[in-house]
């Protein structure tokens, strides 16, 4: 037991403590702490991820050894408090008034000089007046008779200094305590025990089941609550790497509004949160903005982020093949709906609604914008809302849509933009519809369902032929634009170009390339018919879009109705009873480093004899040499003479044997016997 009481009171013992937990916190601030696990796996890999959470560093701060560090750090401490508090207090009140005049002389500044008859009745005056020389330098001294009559003045400044070593040691101390209150030594010790286990399911809050819930009085946490617009909760969610855990609170909190302001480019600007404190009969209100938290009994309260609240949505469901066909059915944002396509169930699960997104609308250096025409609109538009749901049908396989809810304007023209993707592809696939002059897709589907229809290609084809100035060429011109509209209806564009005969030269090949895809838009205006089809731009967008479409196998299209917006505020709970212990550590630790590096002791000493040939000896020390030592101990000697003279008394140094009615700053300094 002694030798462990002695390891924890060893200096080294204490550095290497501190230094691995400087070591700890510094991977701390690098790695980032309490994330999910499949951040980290796909961010080092499966076997670094699992090597991390085996060893404690994605919590460090939580982790089992950090805590046994800190409370190794506290004892060390606290252990080296004890033992040298007594000494340190002891040295505080010490005036060091019993040291003889050999021990003096030894002091590193120190001049030593005789004293030649005075008028002796004013000896008692001298002493007054060293006295009061004493206390205008701030000096409080202790004096002791000598023989002789003479006397010993032992003075002291700065005696504060040592208090800083206390207040740094005990700075320490509570620091680390304040850590493991507020690190819930306790509620991890639950969870290694078993009495607490940790909720995997995604259950609702009130069929949480006991062996995972907190009190309101459990201790320190740090929760998380997503509270809807109008709704009330009186209960946070404590997430850990295997689950979380429910944790009460004290009182109940009604969110009454949400408030989101944005940037130009759309990035969030700053979003507050309108509140109601229920407690009992007392309602308390508050508004919680980024940076500015809120604390009601202890409990302070952050808006850390907002999210969807359960949006309603009505939807439209189009086929593009079948103009005539259409779905309508309901839905909420975080929920699923079900729907029936081509006699298969399906169903639809709303993932996210976006009320902004603006995009770049000229092309830059690092991407391309939709819109080209520069200097027509500024920078950034908004394009409005956007919803995204996966199609899950009954084998439970899912795709990933994105569909904008307003008419995307794109060059003077309007588009409706929808996006897919299936579970294998890194990224959404868009198409942008074309819309006709009545701002509708009718034009677009009905040249969609001709191009599936063997009968409208034969009739296409023979209205593009029918206008052929010479009627020998009818026949092969009929042939070729059916021939053309069978394949694009199949393979798209890239059909087409391999219609082109590779025995001709490039420039016929880019020719008849060219002639292929404006019979092809003659005969799209042929299927289509109407104003449409004396638009050429929205041809061409018609036949691109369909191209597109095939490829990113797009058959149907979601047209959002109505959208019935409900915002959800992201709440951070936190309870640090710990955070009080740890500022005042802090705040102490700040003043005994400044009580340690900014105060000073000094000592001096004076030995005065009244006697004929006397000896007046001045030493004077300080806890740490600096070049100011050596001015000031000129500054008190030169005071000092002035007194003696100003008492008739006549000084010769001892070293020399010469009188000395002033000092000179070239004096020798340090033991003047050294050359006696």
């Amino acid at each position: 037991m002694k030798d462990l009481l002695r390891l924890l009171r060893s200096m080294r013992f204490a550095v290497a403590i501190l230094t691995v937990v400087a070591m700890a916190a510094s991977i701390g601030s690098v790695l980032e702490q309490g994330k999910p696990a499949s951040l980290y796996i796909s961010e080092y890999g499966e076997f670094w991820a699992e090597l991390l959470s085996l060893a404690g560093l994605t919590d460090i701060y939580h982790a089992w050894w950090f805590f046994v560090l800190l409370g190794f750090m506290a004892s060390s401490t606290a252990l080296c408090l004890i033992q040298n508090t007594p000494s340190m207090l002891r040295e505080m009140r010490a005036f060091r008034q019993h040291k003889g005049l050999d021990g003096l002389r030894r002091t590193p500044h120190c001049r030593e000089f005789t004293l030649d008859a005075g008028d002796g009745a004013g000896h008692a005056a001298l002493l007054a007046a060293l006295g009061s020389y004493l206390q205008t330098k701030r000096f409080s001294f202790r004096t002791r008779a000598l023989n002789g009559g003479g006397q010993l003045f032992a003075a002291r400044a700065g005696g504060l200094r040592r208090l800083g070593y206390l207040l740094v040691h005990g700075a320490i101390v509570m620091i680390c305590v304040g850590g493991l209150i507020d690190g819930n030594v306790m509620l991890r010790l639950q969870l290694w025990s078993g009495l607490l286990q940790t909720e995997t399911r995604d259950l609702p809050l009130d069929e949480v089941p006991q062996h995972s819930r907190l009190a309101a009085d459990s201790g320190s946490f740090r929760a998380t609550m997503n509270l809807v617009e109008g709704s009330t909760g009186s209960s946070a969610l404590l997430f850990f790497n295997t689950g979380y855990l429910l944790q009460e609170l004290p009182f109940s909190i009604r969110m009454k509004r949400f408030r989101v302001e944005h940037y130009d480019n759309g990035r969030p600007r700053d979003f507050a949160s309108d509140i109601d404190i229920i407690d009992g009969n007392k309602v308390q209100a508050a508004t919680l903005q980024v940076n500015h938290p809120f604390t009601y009994r202890g409990i302070t309260l952050y808006q850390s982020g907002f999210g969807d609240g359960g949006t309603k949505v009505d939807m439209k469901l189009h086929w593009l093949d079948r103009p005539s066909e259409s779905v309508h059915f309901h839905g909420t944002v975080g929920a699923a709906s079900a729907l029936l396509l081509n006699g298969e169930p399906y169903s639809v699960e709303f993932t996210d609604f976006r009320a902004m997104n603006v995009f770049a609308k000229f092309a830059s250096s690092h991407g391309a914008g939709w819109f080209s025409q520069r200097g027509v609109r500024a920078n950034m538009e908004d394009v409005g809302a956007s919803l995204s749901f996966l199609l899950r049908d009954k084998l439970g396989q899912a795709s990933e849509w994105n569909v904008y809810r307003n008419p995307i304007t794109i060059d003077n023209a309007s588009y409706a933009v929808i996006g897919r993707r299936d579970a294998t592809e890194n990224a959404l696939k868009y198409v942008r519809f074309p819309r006709d002059a009545a701002g509708t897709l009718d034009s677009y589907r009905k040249l969609s369902a001709s191009l599936g229809q063997t009968s409208a290609i034969a009739k296409a084809a023979d209205q593009v032929s029918a206008s052929a100035k010479n009627a020998e060429l009818a026949l092969p011109l009929q042939k070729t634009v059916a021939t053309l509209l069978e394949i694009f209806s199949t393979k798209g564009w890239r059909g087409v170009v391999d219609m082109v005969p590779a025995n001709l030269p490039k420039n016929e090949q880019a020719k008849a390339a060219r002639i292929y895809g404006e019979l092809l838009q003659r005969a799209a205006a042929a299927m289509i018919g109407g104003p449409a089809a004396q638009n050429d731009r929205f041809l061409h967008d018609a036949l691109n879009a369909f191209d597109d479409a095939r490829d990113a196998r797009i058959a149907i299209y979601f047209e959002p109705v109505s959208i019935g917006q409900v915002n959800s505020s992201v709440l951070q709970v936190t309870h640090a009873p710990g955070a009080r212990v740890v500022y005042g550590g802090t705040a102490l630790l700040a003043l005994g480093v400044c009580a340690m590096y900014f105060i000073r002791e000094r000592r001096l000493w004076l030995w005065v004899s009244p006697a004929q040939h006397g000896t007046l000896l001045i030493a004077y020390s300080a806890n740490r040499s600096s070049p100011l030592l050596d001015e000031e101990f000129e500054a008190h000697i030169k005071g000092i003479e002035n007194i003696f003279i100003a008492q008739r008394y006549g000084l010769t140094r001892l070293s020399t044997g010469k009188a000395n009615p002033s000092f000179s700053p070239g004096e020798s300094q340090g033991n003047p016997h050294a050359s006696s």
